[in-house]
């Protein structure tokens, strides 16, 4: 059996670095494929909720809402991402997740402050 040249061992490095980086490829494009239809199907939600709460009917018409509403929706993001939406459904008006903490102060003592 005849040994290999360097040259042959070479060529054959090569070929296997170029199908390499073809299955590199593949798996590549697959997530971004993945990733762009993970992105639609959030768009296709997140329109379909703006649809439904705002009786919006037309991009000219959301894009208007939605910019009316940014600075306020900014400036309470994190308690409006608090609101329990099943329980706020079923008694018809907002219910947070996390109610707010009242100070309590027991039986016969005077609270130090005046609310």
């Amino acid at each position: 059996m005849a040994r290999k040249t360097d040259e042959e061992r070479l060529r054959e490095l090569e070929e296997k670095m170029e199908q390499i980086k073809a299955r590199k490829q593949q798996v590549a494009s697959r997530i971004q494929q993945k990733e762009r239809k993970e992105r639609t199907r959030r768009l296709i939600q997140v329109g379909a909720v703006f649809e439904k709460y705002f009786d919006i009917v037309g991009v000219d018409q959301a894009e208007k809402v939605a910019y009316g509403m940014k600075e306020a929706v900014q400036k309470h993001k994190e308690k409006l991402l608090n609101i329990d939406v099943e329980r706020s459904k079923k008694e018809n008006k907002v219910v947070y997740e996390v109610q707010d903490e009242r100070l309590t102060t027991p039986e016969g003592e005077k609270p130090s402050y005046q609310p």
